[in-house]
């Protein structure tokens, strides 16, 4: 049996260590087809790197042999390209750069690493007598070797695959600007390095050029410097270059998981994985390849279902979404979070090229959060409609949420919202997260960014509760309309399904015939909504400005 390639990166070790791999070398006739220079964005963990080494064995010429071997179940293998293994390749691998918390020279040391190392792998490994320089600056390193390349008038020609090209940059965006004018501004060493790649690609040493990336920060900062590329990312047939499509998925499952697991594992996959979308005309979103590749890895090893639906070494942290939105402390960020976290959706235009040393705008912030997979597309209009792609993704704007609020001096209480999940799972009741959203908004006070209504009240609720033992879902389809939250029993230590609706009254508009409305308006609902499951309890929760004056179950 096949295993799964769960943290594998290195397209020959996994075909060797006969792991399954999803083909998509039909996309390498369509790469052949287009321009010459090219570059690719997608989130992290989509499989990029993947990608580029699968790329590396096809092109490389030493790698002739090896065709058959690593190829044979692969579309390309009965349908070669006319540049089958005919390239010198050198392949520069920024994807393991750590910027986060380094200073100027540090940060051009190790991309000049990145570049030295690339450079040295090449010479190794087609056997070329070249000595590097390492007291020069990095585009006299890369303008030398080519020339020396250049002046050797081989049979074949370079071609340059560049993984994460802007993962640097990406770090110093999440920290300092000043820092990413240095590497890519006017005089900027990457912007050098880049310059010369152009100038030789130009001259026909590189035969053909390919970079992933997240982001097109690096594409606009650098235009005088590499403005030749050709952005593939929001191609129609290019949209599933990288990723996972649901056949994909549905036939991985069916390889790996149990017959009586497959329904129920695609729909948790579809629910936590899915969802991301890069082309407005495109109907099928793709899944996060990597979490796919980390929940089958579980499976297959267990043959359960895996607790934790991510690996917490792997996915995205709400820290991210703090640093994005923040850069350089614009005043706009507040509205745009609030919007999206009551709304799980933003309309904007999305921003192709653009530079973090002009003024931000709420369009470039909507951007970036889109490139980053924190936010993907729903649909097209007048303008594009942004939203969060799926519950992996809605947790984590729900941990940012309660960041947010700790920002304002609100200390969250651990014991009293340990409580709160073990009265929900152990007696079906709310009583302790609906006092604890009380005392909460309460110390809260006028400080909140955000203005007090069901929606605020409806996020405290699913921020705080969030646990392995719950399914928590805000605003769930039950019929005739959209319950507030709902809160599933997905364990056995969980016993209930518990279904919640929320009314609010501002402080100063109340009266008891309002909040009577309010309870008959709320009763009415929860009566409606229909879902067929054990152990179901309705509430209907009433806030009037920070307290709690009605808690009922229907």
């Amino acid at each position: 049996m096949k295993k799964i390639p769960y943290g594998k990166n290195n397209f020959k070790e996994l075909i060797e260590k006969d792991c399954y791999y999803v083909d998509k070398t039909m996309y390498l006739e369509k790469l052949e087809n287009n321009d010459d220079t090219l570059i690719y964005l997608r989130p992290g963990r989509f499989g990029k790197s993947l990608f580029t080494s699968m790329m590396y064995y096809y092109y490389d010429l030493n790698s002739k042999d090896l065709f058959e071997s690593l190829f044979k179940e692969t579309y390309v293998y009965s349908n070669p390209t006319p540049n089958k293994n005919n390239y010198y390749v050198l392949k520069f691998d920024f994807s393991g750069l750590t910027t986060g918390d380094k200073n100027k020279k540090d940060l051009e040391s190790e991309f000049k690493d990145c570049v030295i190392t690339g450079i040295n792998n090449l010479l190794d490994y087609y056997d070329l007598e070249y000595n590097i320089d390492e007291s020069k600056t990095v585009s006299s390193i890369i303008k030398y070797f080519l020339s020396y390349f250049k002046g050797l008038k081989l049979d074949h020609k370079l071609y340059i695959l560049v993984d994460e090209y802007d993962n640097f940059t990406n770090a110093i965006l999440e920290g300092d600007t000043e820092r990413f004018k240095s590497a890519v501004g006017n005089g900027g060493y990457v912007k050098a390095f880049y310059a010369v790649l152009k100038e030789y690609i130009g001259l026909g040493v590189i035969d053909r050029f390919f970079a992933t990336g997240i982001c097109p920060i690096t594409l606009d900062s650098m235009t005088t410097g590499f403005n030749i590329a050709t952005d593939l990312s929001t191609d129609y047939n290019m949209h599933n270059m990288i990723g996972l499509t649901h056949d994909e998925i549905k036939c991985l499952i069916k390889e790996v998981v149990l017959e009586k697991d497959q329904e129920k594992v695609y729909k948790i996959m579809l629910e936590n994985y899915d969802g991301y979308l890069f082309n407005k005309k495109i109907k099928d979103r793709v899944f996060n390849a990597t979490l796919v590749m980390y929940f089958l890895d579980y499976y297959e090893t267990y043959q359960e279902m895996p607790e934790k639906l991510y690996d917490s070494n792997i996915v995205v942290n709400y820290g991210k979404i703090d640093n994005i939105l923040k850069i350089k402390n614009n005043n706009i960020y507040l509205e745009i979070i609030e919007k999206i976290l009551k709304t799980d959706e933003i309309s904007g235009s999305l921003v192709d090229k653009f530079n973090l040393l002009e003024n931000i705008t709420a369009n470039v912030l909507v951007s970036l959060l889109y490139y980053f997979g924190y936010l993907t597309i729903k649909e097209a209009g007048v303008y594009l409609k942004f939203t969060i792609p799926n519950q992996i993704m809605k947790e984590t704007y729900a941990n940012y949420f309660l960041n947010l609020l700790e920002q304002e001096k609100l200390k969250l209480n651990d014991t009293q919202i340990m409580a709160s999940v073990e009265e929900i799972t152990n007696e079906g009741t709310i009583n302790n997260i609906t006092n604890y959203v009380s005392e909460i908004l309460t110390e809260l006070g006028s400080r909140s960014f955000m203005k007090f209504d069901e929606k605020y009240i409806q996020l405290l609720y699913y921020a705080l509760i969030k646990h392995p033992v719950l399914k928590v879902k805000i605003e769930y389809p039950v019929g005739m309309g959209y319950v507030d939250l709902m809160i599933f029993s997905n364990d056995e230590m969980a016993k209930y399904n518990i279904m919640i609706e929320f009314k609010y009254i501002k402080k100063n508009e109340f009266n008891e015939n309002l909040l009577k409305e309010k309870i008959e308006e709320g009763t009415e609902q929860l009566k409606n909504y229909k879902l067929e499951m054990s152990n179901l309890k309705k509430y209907l929760v009433v806030f009037v400005g920070n307290e709690n004056k009605y808690l009922g179950e229907i």
